[in-house]
This record gives C-alpha cells, structure tokens and sequence, in this order.
C-alpha cells in the first residue's frame, strides 16, 4: 500500500515527469495535487500499516522453567554432539585417558565430601575413558561416587581435560532423567570474580547462547536467573588456569563461598596452577581427580588404528624410540592426548614422515628436548590441515601459509584482551579508537552522501547541486557518527553487544519496559536537537564563505531550532518506544557464531528499516504540524512547507540517519566496516572472514563454544600468538540531520541559489 501509494503521489514533485504530469495531470494526480495535505496522510497511514505489519507476529512466550530446561538438555547436548564430530574426539579412534585421586594437598577433608564426620576414608575415584565411556569406572561413574557431587579435574597441559569434562556433560546428559540438572559446560576465562558473581556470570553467558534466557519473569528477574536459581543447572567450569592469576584465588573463594549446600559442580584446571592457586584454602566439599600421562601401549593403538594399513609402518622408529627411551624428550612429549592427536595430525596422512622428530644434525637430536618436540608439533598442524580438502568444500582454499598467517592475528588479539573467546562482534577492536573513528566517518559519510544525491537527484535539481548536497551532507553525518562511534566505544560499556531483541507487536509482555523507557527517550530528545543546532551552524558557515551572504547564517539558526524541535521529539519517541517492542529473537537464530551474525544482521537491517520509517514519518508529520503553528513571516524571513520538503527531510532524516546508525552504533556495523572491509584491505584477515572461521573449525583449529569461536587449545593459541608474520604488500547519540528547504527570504523576489541541501531558497 504505502508503496502503491508514493508512486501515485512522487511524480507530482520529483523528476522530469513531475513536469508533464502537472500539464496534463489524471483526474486522481490532479485531485491529490489539489488536495496534498490528504496526500501526505494517506501515505503515512499505509507506510504505518506496512510497518506495522513486519512487526505482527507471533511473540516468543516465555516458558515455565521446567520446560525451559528441557530445551536447554536438547540444545546443550545437540552443540555438545556436533562439537564432537568435528574435533573428531571419536574418529577415526578415540584417545584413551586414565585418571586417580590426585596425591596433591588439594582436596577437601573427605569427611566434608561425603557429607558426614562418620565417613572420613577416601573413595577410589580412579578411571578411564575408552571407547564411549560407558563403563562402571567413566568418568559419569566416577563423579556419581562423589557425595557431594564437586569434582575438579587436573592435568598437564594438553592432558585431555576438555575432553574429560566435554565426555562428561554428554553421557550426564544421555542418563538425565525429568528434572534433573542440565549439565552446562561454560569456559571460566570470560569470568571475572570482582566484578561478577557465580551466578550472574553464568546467566549472562547462558544468555549469550540462548537468548531466549533474556526474558524477564513477573518477578523482574531473567529467565536464565531463574533456571540457576531452581537448580536447574550443573555447571562444568572449564580452564580456571585460563583466568588472570590474581583472580584464580578469588575464583576459588568466591565458588566456595556462593555455592550453597548441596550444588554440584565440576571444575577443570591444569595440576600446578591448581596446586598454587589453592594455598591456605581449598574448593569445599570437591574430590580432586588428576590425568595421567598417557601409556605407550595406548599410545600405540591409537597411532596405528589412526593410520592407513598401508602406511602403518612409518610410527615403527617412533614406536621403538618411545619403548627404548621413555624419559626421552619424543616420549615426554607424545605423553600427553593433545601432542598425540598433533602427531597423527601431522603425519598420518600427509607425505611426511614422524622420523623426522628423530632426526639428528651433526650428532645432535634437532629436537633436544621435549618443547622443542611440542613446538615442532604445532608448527606442523597448519600445513597439515590446510594441505587436503574437506568433504563438500567449496571452492575457496587458502593455503598453509595464508592460514597461519591470519589465525597468527586472531591469537595475538586473544592474547590481547587475556580471553579463549573469539567473538566475532570484537574483532573490530583490533583496530586503534581514533582509526575506527575515521574509518566509521568516511563509512558513514558515503552512505548519506550518496542517499542525498539520490533524494535531490529525483527532486530535480542540478548535477553541482546534487554533488554539492551530497558531499555536505556526507561529510557533515561522517564527522558527526565517527565522533558518535568513539564516546559510545569509550564510555558505554557493552554497546556494541550483538542485538539479541528483534520488534514486536507483543513484544513488552516479555519484560519490564519502564526502566528502559526514559533513558531512551530523554537521549532522542537531548541529542536530536544537538546535532540540529550543530549540523545546521556548520552548514551555515559553508553558505555564507560560499555566497557572501549573511542571510545565510540567519537562515540555518532558524533551520536549527525548527528542525531540532521536531527532530528531538521524533527521536524521543522513536527511541523510547522501543522499550515496549522488543523480545529476544528465538534460540534456533543464534546457536553458533554464523548464526548469530546472520540473525544479528537481519535484526538491525529489519530494525533499521522500522525504525527509519517511523521516524521520517514524524518528521514529515512533525514538520507539517510546526509549519502551521509558526508565523508566516519571521525576521524578515518567510517560513514555506510543502509536501515535498517534508517527504525530502523524513527520507533523509529517517531512513538515512537510521541506516547510518546502523552502520555506526551496532556490532553488526562494526563487523561490517572493520572485519570485512578494513582488516581484509590492510591484509590481516581474509576478505571472507566467516567462511575462513568456519573452515578452521571444520579443520579442527578451532572449535565453537555457543557464540564464540576458541582455538582448539590454549597452547596452540599462545603458540601463534608471539611473533607476528610479516603482511604481504597489499595494493549512543542520534544522527544529525539535514532539514533544509524550510526558510525563504521575504524581501527577495527573485529565486536565489541553491543552498548546500540543494533545496531552493528565495
């Protein structure tokens, strides 16, 4: 409708046909030409119903806590299962691990473990994982045994703790009966214990996987507090090594201290960062399990069932040395599952051969010791992986050398900000705040820019008119949003969160809308008027160095203060009612980091687009209303508002401050203009920067955890993180907007020049 209707009414005013068609205009063009006050209602009133429409439909009810845990079991388990497969934990043959009570000072009394003063003997809690880790002594056996159900795994670097801990999560989750607890696995790097209690922090990184936990219950708390309140979920807390040394210790004391009596918990941590974080304390009530280093007999199996029969026989000098020199720096270092899975990685199928880790230079082992083993082993898992095609591969390929060079940047960024987690919506950080302000500025700038020449354009005017409006327009909005872009970076924390709220109709059933009303609403009116006032003085400037008139000046101020007005009050109630229209978008949108950019650039271009019309059509309504308040005539200027003017600010003020901010103020902007434009041009990343993510996962370099990406340890991350390689040469405020067109000069009655908007000014 609202587009039947505009293409009724548009020729009337702009372009060449506007001219025939007020000679020799229809019936129907010649009445709305008589009669454009109800033109201009009725467009409003069907580009409302359009938009109204895109936001009818069904809202995402929130569910009872019990059903929501059952859907959480399913969606944990089906991430937890495809995560599996592609690390292939399974294939072509699993890694054993054994494990036994930790002879280190670390544990709790066991009297405090199994619950009484009567029961002080240790339980056997020695095991193993091999095949599907369904035997009496798994590791779901094993932390059954444990009365209190708090269990911390240990272990070397690179031991198989994830794995363990993954192992675990799964088969409690195949057992789980209704009502149990879902068993959740959440990295303990994202953490920090000063700022964040056990249970916010996991609500929160709940929340960032499924955003259905956003919603608010009647009694104000979200869905995902909830859940953790009820006791609907077990966490598996994942690398507390992979904290800041001075919060491992208030990890401890703040688990201790929040969990409540009764709640489970499983902790991983590697055995001597564990041993000095404990000190005078411990985790009470956690038994405390320790990996051992993998057998040479296992070693074996798993080397040679890994490997074509044909080329079986290339482990056989690495077989020997292990068996004759088990203190040797190959022996150490294949002791471990990670250093097990590099070497068939590296070797069993690839042309390469593992005796070259034997290798000697002059009498001398090159690999002398057992890291200069491990290192090697690392070094070889790029060329490795990158050198074979993936099953259903696409055309894209990028090389070895291309590979490591990229994931090299992407580990040093980690390295940066001390965090596992590979966000997609953070990447843009790797660029220095006053860069991502210019870079933002000249983003920003060309798209208004170049929205003006198209709005003027079809209104008409002049090739230098239109080119003048544009690059004014441009390069005022570029320097107003690259600005905007550095306080909101600077000052507000957590702005550029991907958007996990998507309009709606019924969108304010699913939570209190109050308190994010007025804050919303007092920020468009403030700022709608500031960047008037500003935008139009700069504007001003221009005119009066480019005319020689001071008519100019006078002109822009009282532009400025009619414009801001309604700018300020349509901002204010477009950003305000918000408040009322949100609900989180559905779980099934946003389960992996594709996903979620995917869902995240949809909802900002669709909220874009809403929010853009509203707008426009208040300023067009606004602008109307204030025309017939204001007295015709003002300090010797004349104010004139005609349909067209007002249809020419709300396109430019509406749709094009929306699309803009869009670009500006939202993480998918940012990803948009740093991730896939500038760190691709400068040679950083590769131009298609998901795909390459998503191939170094399928790979096995990285692997996913919900919303973020993390390498498949942390030791291949600081592995790549030290030295960068070298590049290769390579070739929340609201918009300001242009209004113009409102003021003409009275004592002129000759048609003076064009003003910088390109709007005709007498």
């Amino acid at each position: 409708m609202a587009a039947a209707v505009l293409g009724m009414w548009l020729p009337i005013y702009f372009g060449p046909l506007g001219e025939w068609m007020k000679e020799r205009p229809p019936p129907f063009i010649a009445w709305m030409e008589q009669h454009t006050t109800f033109a201009v209602v009725l467009f409003m009133a069907a580009t409302a119903l359009a938009v109204l429409g895109s936001m009818a439909r069904q809202p995402n009810e929130p569910q009872p806590v019990a059903e929501l845990a059952e859907t959480l079991a399913t969606a944990v388990a089906e991430q937890w299962r495809r995560e599996e497969a592609a690390l292939q934990l399974q294939a072509p043959w699993p890694i054993p691990l054994r494990w036994e009570n930790t002879a280190r000072p670390v544990a709790d009394h066991w009297e405090a473990i199994n619950g009484t003063h009567d029961l002080g003997e240790p339980v056997d809690l020695s095991g193993r994982l091999d095949g599907d880790g369904r035997a009496d002594d798994s590791i779901v056996a094993v932390f059954h045994r444990v009365a209190s159900r708090r269990l911390v795994i240990l272990g070397a670097p690179g031991a198989g703790k994830t794995v363990l801990a993954l192992n675990l999560v799964l088969h409690l989750l195949d057992r789980r009966q209704e009502g149990e607890r879902v068993p959740v696995l959440l990295p303990m790097g994202s953490w920090d214990p000063a700022q964040e209690t056990l249970h916010s922090w996991m609500a929160r990184r709940l929340a960032e996987d499924d955003p259905a936990l956003r919603s608010r219950s009647r009694s104000g708390a979200t869905l995902g507090q909830e859940l953790i309140a009820s006791g609907q979920v077990l966490p598996v807390l994942d690398g507390l090594d992979e904290m800041p040394p001075q919060a491992r210790s208030e990890a401890l004391a703040a688990l201790s201290r929040q969990l409540g009596r009764g709640e489970p918990l499983v902790l991983t941590c590697r055995a001597d960062e564990y041993q000095r974080t404990v000190g005078s304390t411990v985790l009470t009530a956690a038994a405390v399990v320790e990996l051992c280093p993998l057998d040479p007999a296992d070693l074996r199996t798993y080397l040679r069932v890994s490997t074509v029969p044909a080329r079986t026989g290339c482990w056989d000098p690495l077989f020997a040395e292990v068996e004759s020199t088990p203190g040797g720096p190959v022996a150490q270092a294949l002791s471990t599952p990670l250093m097990a899975w590099l070497a068939r990685t590296a070797y069993a199928d690839t042309t390469a051969g593992p005796a070259e880790l034997l290798a000697e230079q002059g009498g001398i082992r090159r690999f002398a010791d057992r890291t200069a083993v491990e290192e090697h082993l690392l070094q070889r898992l790029i060329p490795a992986v990158y050198s074979r095609d993936l099953p259903g591969e696409d055309t894209r390929r990028w090389s070895g050398e291309e590979a490591h060079r990229w994931l090299s940047f992407l580990a040093r960024h980690l390295d940066k900000f001390r965090t596992p987690d590979l966000a997609w919506w953070q990447l843009g950080t790797t660029v220095p705040l006053a860069s991502r302000m210019v870079l933002v500025g000249i983003a920003t700038g060309l798209v208004y820019g170049l929205l003006s020449c198209l709005v003027h354009g079809l209104g008409g005017f002049g090739l230098m008119d239109v080119l003048v409006s544009g690059l004014l327009n441009g390069s005022m909005t570029g320097l107003s949003f690259g600005l905007a872009h550095g306080v909101v970076a600077r000052f507000i924390d957590g702005a550029f969160q991907p958007s996990r709220v998507r309009l709606s109709l019924r969108g304010r059933q699913t939570g209190r809308a109050r308190p994010r009303f007025l804050p919303r609403f007092m920020a468009g009116l403030v700022v709608g008027p500031i960047a008037q006032v500003t935008g139009n003085l700069l504007a001003g400037v221009v005119n009066v160095a480019a005319y020689q008139e001071p008519f100019w000046l006078l002109a822009r101020v009282l532009n400025a203060g009619f414009w801001g007005l309604v700018v300020g009050v349509g901002a204010a109630l477009v950003l305000g009612s918000t408040a009322w229209f949100e609900e989180p978008i559905d779980t099934q949108e946003a389960t992996s980091p594709t996903g979620l950019l995917n869902t995240n650039r949809a909802t900002v271009l669709r909220q874009a687009l809403v929010l853009g019309v509203v707008f426009g059509l208040l300023i067009l309504l606004g602008s109307w209303v204030m025309a017939g308040l204001l007295p015709r005539h003002m300090w010797g200027v004349t104010v004139v508002w005609t349909p067209a003017v007002g249809l020419r600010s709300g396109i430019l003020s509406g749709l094009g401050s929306a699309l803009v901010a869009a670009l500006a103020l939202t993480a998918w902007g940012r990803w948009v203009i740093l991730a896939r434009g500038w760190l691709p041009l400068t040679g950083r990343l590769p131009w298609a920067v998901s795909a390459f993510l998503e191939d170094a996962h399928r790979r096995g370099v990285l692997r996913r955890n919900g919303a973020f990406y993390q390498f498949r340890h942390a030791r291949l991350q600081h592995h790549l993180a030290p030295v960068p390689p070298p590049l290769p040469p390579q070739r929340r405020s609201r918009p300001r907007v242009r209004l113009s067109g409102l003021l003409r000069r009275q004592d002129h009655g000759r048609v003076g020049e064009p003003d910088s908007d390109g709007e005709m000014s007498r």
